[in-house]
């Protein structure tokens, strides 16, 4: 079977650097063997940290070029990894061929190519790598000349050195069989270090920028090689100010491709942020005392006589060890306030949810405000109505996929806070939990029962807001729908009846003098066609407001419609209206007490058995109540439905009615009675105006 050639960009060929690494390897062990080096002289030519180098940069590009293959990283770092194994390899060759005595041409192309894959290991193209990450894309198009500079430093530093003067390597190396004796002027050199040092800093300004604009999941990327930079300067501080130091120290540049390589393949491995900031803590707190100790004892010695230095050093120590644990809690609080927002005070956390309720009216800033505040990764308002879900940052999800669900609620490691207002729950906060906790820690925990409340409160008003709006819209569509009704009934009603009038009235005008007879009769239909227009205009007039309510009010309305007894098959039915003194009504609450009570009397024409039905009004200060009794058979129904009232079963007139009590914030029901059936009306009397 013939395989195609894998890409370069395939696994495949990650897997062929791999190879060519072993291979580099096992040319330094046969070469160092063959030299009879010992340990001194492997670490003092750098072919140790050269060999650990080129493992470390060639593991983590391997990971990275085999999971995430379309990532520049990882290929960089393969890159920069024989580059550190070619350097390792080819010094140790060098030197194996300048103690056997070998042609001079050999030992200086060695030499060429120590140089060469020198400049692409150490420095090259890593600044390259950190431009990149943590994506393998640049933080936008801007930067494309900052990564063409990055490789035109490298060609610069190459090409000076292989035909520079000067050997570029560990001492005994080789001048470079390319050299041509150039001696660079100081200017240059200086400006290309200076090139290179610019180039290392905007790599680390780009870094500063995806923190500060990026999502949780590229914070917690950062966080590992933040993580990664601190343990380096710790160990190798010495050797950064002097400029000199144990070689080995510098074993500890490998943690800086590991954690590139942890941060693109598994992020969440663990809470970066707990081990980051007890890092932070305890390399403060100890570089301070460090320093203050050191401060005190010199500082005292240049006052207090030599006889006493030992007491001067056993002070400060006093000293130090006294202010020890206040400097190591003040600096906790800086550094949980760096990583973990304000979730240790929750008077702040309030105060940053109050400012989001100030400035904006959209939950989902609100959320926002709340999560940058308390540094959680996801924060998510569910309310209990409705649809929409306010959520802020990276849902939390198992793997490095978000489950999909019906509702957008994260499926990974969460806890849910209800929020209730008024005894009533009115939605939930999703909270995602941090990488590495199993629960919500008890400061989060606190900070967030502390915003539950207002948040809750704001969730409510929302509520209210979008039903007025709901209302508001309604009215709208319920008058424009009014006004096309009575547009109709005019136009398609009242409009031919006058306009067949006004024909007919001229065609009487014309014909009064030669033919009265027949204008008698046009002026009989004329009169006939007015009155059928002005019953039109009653039955409108009516629909839109009863005419009874505003001549009588609300009670005598209702003696009048219900004065007559009314004949229904062989029964006869008598009404009776009991009123007290009704305060003024305004015409809403009269019209919707008319309406309901005229319905009920319908009810009981068309579904009971009744003979007697009662209406009694009644008002206090703050409801009218209005009961509608008759003495029909109960269970027979007066819902409209010519069966029960129950909630759950309510007929079309029983729901009419609760729909009309509703509209103004009152109540209909209807049920069985001692001697039949009763509905039952309460109505909200609104303040005077």
């Amino acid at each position: 079977m013939v395989r195609a050639a894998a890409p370069p960009g395939s696994p495949g060929t990650a897997t062929r650097a791999d190879r060519c690494g072993v291979l580099l390897l096992a040319t330094v062990a046969v070469a160092a063997l063959a030299l009879d080096a010992d340990w001194t002289d492997l670490v003092d030519s750098y072919t140790v940290t050269n060999v650990v180098f080129g493992l470390a940069f060639g593991v983590s590009g391997g990971l990275i070029a085999w999971s995430r293959p379309t990532n520049g990283v990882g290929w960089i770092f393969l890159a920069g990894a024989v580059g550190h194994l070619v350097t390792a390899a080819a010094g140790v060759v060098m030197f194996y061929g300048i103690e056997s005595g070998w042609p001079e041409v050999g030992s200086r192309m060695l030499a060429s190519v120590y140089i060469v894959a020198w400049q692409v290991g150490i420095a090259g193209l890593f600044p390259l790598a950190l431009l990149l990450f943590p994506d393998g894309r640049l933080p936008s198009p801007r930067w494309r000349p900052l990564a063409w500079l990055i490789v035109l430093s490298m060609l610069f530093q190459m090409t000076t050195g292989v035909v520079s003067r000067d050997p570029s390597g560990p001492p005994r190396a080789q001048t470079s069989i390319l050299s041509v004796g150039l001696v660079l002027p100081t200017i240059v050199e200086a400006a290309g270090g200076i090139v290179a040092s610019g180039v290392f800093v905007a790599c680390i300004v780009s870094l500063v920028l995806r923190y500060r604009r990026g999502d949780e999941q590229t914070r917690m990327q950062l966080l590992w090689v933040i993580l990664a930079i601190v343990i380096l300067g710790v160990v190798n501080g010495q050797r950064f100010v002097t400029g000199n130091g144990p070689i080995l120290f510098l074993l500890t540049s490998v943690l800086i491709p590991l954690s590139i390589a942890i941060a693109i393949v598994r992020h969440g491995l663990l809470d970066i942020r707990l081990v980051l900031s007890r890092t932070l803590l305890y390399v403060l707190a100890v570089s301070t005392l460090v320093a203050v100790y050191a401060g005190l004892v010199a500082g005292l010695s240049l006052v207090v006589p030599a006889a006493f230095g030992r007491t001067v050093a056993i002070g400060a120590a006093i000293v130090v060890a006294l202010g020890f644990n206040p400097l190591r809690l003040y600096l906790r609080r800086l550094i949980d306030r760096a990583f973990y927002g304000t979730r240790a005070d929750p008077t702040a956390t309030m105060v940053c949810l109050g400012e989001g309720l100030r400035s904006t009216g959209d939950l989902g800033d609100v959320i926002e405000h709340a999560r940058l505040a308390l540094r959680m990764p996801y924060l998510a308002l569910v309310p209990a109505l409705g649809d929409r879900i306010y959520e802020s940052g990276m849902p939390p999800a198992e793997g490095n996929t978000r489950p999909a669900g019906t509702d957008g609620r994260p499926g990974g490691p969460h806890t849910e806070v209800p929020l209730t207002y008024r005894d009533r729950v009115v939605g939930r906060l999703l909270v995602g939990l941090r990488r590495g906790e199993r629960v919500l820690h008890e400061d989060d925990r606190r900070a967030i029962a502390l915003i539950a409340a207002p948040l809750a409160v704001a969730l409510h008003a929302v509520g209210l807001t979008e039903q007025v709006q709901a209302a508001r819209t309604a009215v709208v569509e319920a008058r424009e729908e009014e006004r096309v009704l009575l547009q109709r009934e005019l136009h398609d009603g009242l409009g031919p009846l006058l306009t067949s009038a006004a024909l007919q009235a001229d065609a009487t005008s014309n014909i009064l003098r030669t033919d009265p007879d027949t204008a008698e009769q046009l002026l009989r239909t004329v009169r006939e066609t007015v009155r059928q227009a002005l019953k039109d205009v009653r039955r409108v007039v009516y629909g839109l407001r009863p005419i009874e309510l505003d001549e009588l009010g609300l009670v005598d309305a209702l003696r009048q419609r219900t004065r007559q007894p009314v004949i229904v098959g062989e029964r006869t039915i008598e009404f009776v209206v009991r009123a007290e003194a009704l305060p003024p009504l305004t015409p809403a609450v009269e019209l919707a007490a008319f309406r309901i009570a005229m319905e009920a009397v319908s009810n009981v024409l068309r579904h009971s058995e009744a003979t007697r039905c009662v209406i009694t009004v009644s008002a206090s200060d703050e409801t009218l109540a209005l009961t509608v009794t008759d003495n029909g058979i109960a269970g027979n129904g007066i819902a409209g439905n010519g069966g029960t009232s129950t909630p759950g079963d309510a007929g079309v007139g029983l729901r009419s009615m609760a729909e009309r009590a509703e509209e103004l914030g009152g109540s209909a029901t209807g049920g069985p009675a001692p001697s039949g059936w009763r509905v039952r009306l309460e109505i909200p009397m609104p303040p005077p105006a």
